[in-house]
């Protein structure tokens, strides 16, 4: 089935391709713009969080890892393909439908700091960006009042920011305990920018601190992409295609000519398209163009997940570690920027995390039943404080997503991960985990334990599609057009050259309304 021409196809309705739909749109209401999307809208009314049961959802159709969803044979609202990642020291953790792992992220909104833009001029390591801080901050702002943003202007660890629109999420007992051994040590901390609405905001409900973020937000409090940009680019005209799974980009004389997809009906439909823009996610966007025949060196390597550590303080006062949106409390940037006193390059950041359900809790334990582990409990269940240590996880060219040598049922080639922690991971996070410890011994913790390496926390799939100015060490240019393909651009997290220490959906949202405004401002 061949369709009519449009202006723009974009493949993939998650946080780039929403921000990217709304912008143009908003810019360019001329444009006929379409959005194919593999997965669909979420049903908050099953959602988990409304069931007794929902702890057990955790671990099946609502995990995070798609392929522990795929594993555990309940029907997932997640429309999920799987992924080979036995050779991946972290596991891809993210979600396939409207809204993409918006949907069941932890919603912290944190930017990446001006230095993380010139790692290679001021520290000789990663590559700089195509711009710079400056050059992105009014996208930044523009995401910011876009998604709804509760914090506190004036952390002294970033250039100023506007005011937030709401106050910070309530930082409870659990917070200030961290504070507490924060302040005892003179460490910088602050309250976590979060794109959770505080109280009612935009149309929508103030957060109830129920906990169970990570499987999506039942009152729509949490600011993802299926509440935030896609009603304002429906509301625009543009036309979003679900339940659609792309094939390929159709490359003709080294132009993008359209896209073929699988819609939910199950016949093969080709779009025709001016220009198309991926925004698949660092293992989605590699997937689709390798397999469609994207010639670049680069493509698919210099995969980056972000280091991740956890030190856990265990305190003899009560405290409420289960309330509240569970990555939204305080952090620190103490130790951001380099040091190179402490024998690595980049720095880390700490962020202090609330509890997980009781269920979560006991499936870490070696044995997780018997008087043992009900004592395990009784002792850590609202007693304990949770940092995570996240470090700058530096590009490395044998990080890479590749192609299997078989077709999965979605019609598109099985990917691979290789990934392995470099040495520069470890001793960033060793470092990171001895401050984390001291400063909950400082808090009052009577007892520290730590786990040097979490292997499900690989939320952010970055760096597959990277940014840069030479073909032979990037796949896209600064305004994500790919270097071997005209009309083709990519408009997600695979972009990232390189990835700081926090987490990059606030730069993810503000590099895809940049891309929109540089595309706007070319088009005829």
């Amino acid at each position: 089935m061949r369709l009519e021409l449009v202006d723009i196809a974009i493949v993939g309705a998650g946080f780039g391709g929403a921000a990217f739909a709304w912008r143009l749109s908003q810019q360019r209401p001329d444009l006929r713009i379409i959005c194919v999307e593999r997965g669909g809208f979420p049903d908050r009314s099953a959602m988990p969080a409304l069931r007794p049961d929902w702890q057990r959802a955790v671990l099946n159709e609502w995990a995070t890892s798609p392929n522990l969803r795929l594993k555990s044979g309940k029907k997932s609202p997640s429309a999920d393909y799987p992924i080979d990642d036995t050779r991946s020291d972290f596991k891809p953790l993210m979600w396939n439908g409207v809204g993409g792992s918006t949907i069941a992220w932890a919603a912290h909104f944190p930017r990446l700091h001006p230095s993380d833009f010139r790692t290679r001029s001021l520290d000789g390591v990663g590559d700089d960006w195509p711009f710079t801080y400056t050059d992105l901050e009014p996208y930044y702002d523009l995401n910011d009042a876009e998604c709804g943003v509760s914090g506190l202007a004036g952390d002294p660890a970033y250039p100023p920011k506007p005011e937030r629109v709401m106050p910070p999420v309530a930082l409870g007992r659990l917070g200030m305990a961290a504070a507490r051994g924060f302040d005892a040590l003179g460490w910088h901390w602050w309250p976590v920018d979060a794109a959770i609405n505080s109280r009612p905001h935009a149309g929508r409900a103030g957060c109830n601190h129920c906990g169970p973020c990570l499987t999506g937000c039942v009152t729509g409090a949490k600011s993802s992409t299926d509440l935030t940009y896609w009603p304002k680019a429906l509301a625009n005209g543009v036309e979003l295609r679900t339940h659609c799974v792309v094939q390929q980009v159709v490359i003709e004389a080294g132009h993008a000519r359209g896209i073929r997809y699988r819609d939910a009906s199950g016949h093969d439909v080709f779009q025709p398209a001016r220009i198309v823009v991926v925004g698949g996610n660092g293992i989605g966007t590699p997937r689709l163009l390798l397999a469609s025949g994207v010639e670049s060196p680069a493509l698919g390597k210099n995969l980056m997940f972000h280091g991740a550590a956890y030190a856990r303080g265990l305190f003899a006062e009560e405290l409420d570690g289960p309330v509240g949106p569970v990555g939204c409390a305080i952090y620190s940037h103490e130790f951001y920027e380099t040091d190179e006193r402490r024998g690595f390059k980049r720095g880390v950041h700490l962020q202090v995390a609330r509890e997980n359900a009781l269920l979560l809790q006991a499936t870490r334990l070696d044995i997780p039943w018997g008087g043992p582990a009900q004592q395990w409990l009784r002792e850590e269940f609202r007693h304990s404080v949770a940092v995570l240590v996240c470090n700058e996880d530096l590009p490395e060219a044998h990080n890479r997503v590749t192609l299997a040598d078989h077709v999965e049922a979605d019609g598109l080639p099985g990917v691979k991960l290789e990934y392995r922690i470099s040495e520069h991971t470890r001793r960033s996070l060793e470092f990171g985990l001895d401050r984390a410890e001291e400063m909950l011994r400082a808090a009052g913790a009577h007892r520290t334990v730590r786990i040097p390496l979490a292997p499900l926390t690989g939320w952010h799939l970055l760096g597959t599609a990277r940014m840069g100015d030479d073909p032979r060490t990037s796949v896209a240019d600064g305004s994500g057009r790919v270097h071997a393909v005209a009309d083709l651009i990519v408009a997600d997290g695979s972009l990232f050259p390189t990835v700081g220490a926090v987490n990059p959906g606030s730069t993810i949202g503000a590099v895809a309304l940049k891309i929109a405004d540089d595309l706007a401002r070319c088009l005829a």
